[in-house]
């Protein structure tokens, strides 16, 4: 069923895929296609023009060729085989019957007479109409036999296959085909004489000939299909591939939320549609994110910057004495520092997640490079009414940079203080496995409960609070996941019921 182009302008009847009241005629549909292509002559001619420019049809079409090459040669095969195998059966019936008749008259002095009847008993029967005697003596004087003469260039004692190029073919045989082939074998007798017996091989050349006819058609069945199937394989991913190209051709018209359908045929065109989706849904991913931190970084930027300004406009309308003057570029400084420390944080992280940040990994002593940030710790912990403890397994030492570890532990920590209150734990555990080495810093306050904002916020300018009015820069997190991207670890984010358990995997490796 299809839509007329009138309805489908109207817009009506599009849900069912009919045509409405008026256009619903039998035979219509059909009729719109075939005018449209007659209205489009160069359309299809378009089309098979981009059909032969494919590489799966020229594949297809090579295919074919080499298929219907090695076809032919087959059936060549089989009819030269054929043919050899129709010639030696004659050759053994000739040897036959030639042996039969030595045998049944001899060949010594004397016996001419009865092997002449003989041959004249076999020219006479009628079912014998297409084999061939003659017998003739020494100087080639026929004696018997249905052959007007001895076949020229053909020496007695040798097989023989040979055209009636002489007119010595009965002619009987010749108003039958007037280009006879014949197969004869023959052998010199005692006296001296010749015996040839041959067959003409009238039938044998309509069964061979009947027989390349049909393997000819066979061919050239099989080599049309070759081409025919060769063409729909190519139209077929023709259609496939122009189903990509329209789509990519819509995305990058500005409409990111298209995606390539999938036909659910499981095969290799189902799985790149699967992958450039997932691609796109990536993109996607990024662009909002991308977005988003564009938003949070003129929202985390606007407030001391707007800070900075007014603080100078007000220094600038007002006499104030040298102190105050002084006291304002102290604050300004430290704006400014709080803005440079935002874009190296950031450059961290860029440099990190791209792997082009130089760090020198040497032996670290990761128990005690953590020992000693816990202790540090301990008076800011103490100040907010926080108990930090430890749990570390001594002797644990990696091949690191002990920079990175030292940045990962203090955001870490920084970030626990800074979000729980007073009254809560914090407990750091450090453990050696086989293959690992696992740190974990899990508190007991509000934690994180919705499992996508822990996986959120791993991300850069990211913070639960919306309104963003509390301390930071929402980058720690994401600082401390390209950190453990560099050292080639893990970050995982869970709840500790209550509050939050920041999980850190470290590969073991091995110390020189």
């Amino acid at each position: 069923m299809c839509i007329s182009p009138d309805c489908a302008a109207k817009s009506i009847g599009i849900s069912i895929r009919r045509c409405c009241t008026p256009c619903a005629v039998p035979g219509m549909c059909s009729a719109m296609r075939l005018s449209e292509l007659i209205r489009q002559p160069g359309m299809i001619w378009r089309r098979f023009r981009r059909l032969l420019r494919t590489s799966v049809f020229r594949l297809a079409l090579l295919f074919a060729i080499a298929f219907s090459v090695v076809v032919g040669v087959s059936l060549a095969g089989v009819y030269w085989l054929s043919t050899q195998y129709i010639v030696g059966q004659i050759d053994v019936n000739l040897r036959d019957e030639l042996t039969q008749l030595r045998g049944d008259v001899g060949d010594g002095p004397g016996e001419g007479e009865g092997l002449i009847g003989q041959i004249q008993e076999q020219v006479a029967q009628t079912d014998k109409s297409s084999r061939l005697y003659l017998l003739v003596d020494a100087n080639q004087h026929i004696l018997a036999g249905n052959l007007l003469g001895w076949p020229e260039d053909l020496s007695c004692g040798q097989p023989a296959q040979f055209s009636d190029q002489s007119n010595i073919v009965p002619s009987k045989l010749q108003a039958e085909d007037s280009d006879i082939r014949v197969r004869a074998l023959s052998t010199r007798l005692a006296d001296g004489r010749c015996l040839l017996v041959g067959q003409a091989m009238v039938e044998e050349e309509g069964f061979t000939d009947h027989t390349g006819y049909l393997l000819s058609w066979a061919l050239g069945i099989i080599t049309l299909f070759s081409l025919a199937g060769g063409g729909w394989m190519g139209l077929a991913v023709l259609r496939r591939i122009d189903t990509i190209t329209h789509t990519a051709t819509q995305i990058m018209a500005g409409e990111f939320s298209r995606r390539i359908p999938d036909e659910g045929k499981g095969d290799e065109f189902s799985d790149l549609s699967a992958r450039l989706n997932q691609m796109l849904d990536r993109i996607d991913e990024l662009m909002a994110g991308m977005r988003s931190v564009t938003d949070n970084i003129a929202h985390d930027l606007r407030s001391p910057l707007t800070r900075l300004r007014n603080r100078l406009e007000i220094s600038l309308t007002h006499e104030r004495p040298a102190d105050e003057y002084r006291e304002v570029i102290q604050q300004t400084l430290d704006d400014a520092d709080q803005l440079l420390a935002l874009f190296n944080t950031l450059i961290a992280i860029a440099q990190a997640e791209a792997g082009v940040r130089r760090e020198v990994f040497t032996t670290v002593d990761f128990s005690t490079l953590l020992i000693d940030l816990v202790d540090f710790y301990q008076l800011a912990a103490e100040d907010r009414g926080v108990h930090l403890s430890a749990q570390i397994q001594p002797g644990i030492t990696r091949l690191a940079s002990q920079g990175l570890l030292t940045q990962i532990v203090v955001n870490l920590l920084e970030n626990a203080l800074n979000h729980i209150p007073a009254g809560s734990k914090v407990t750091v555990t450090l453990t050696q496995q086989e293959k690992t080495i696992t740190l974990t810093i899990a508190d007991n306050g509000p934690g994180i409960p919705n499992p996508a904002d822990r996986l959120r916020v791993l991300e850069r300018f990211v913070r639960l609070d919306a309104a963003r009015s509390s301390p930071g820069s929402g980058l720690g997190l994401a600082l401390v996941r390209a950190a453990m991207h560099e050292q080639g670890g893990t970050v995982e984010l869970h709840d500790n019921h209550p509050g939050l358990k920041v999980l850190l995997t470290f590969p073991r490796l091995k110390v020189s």
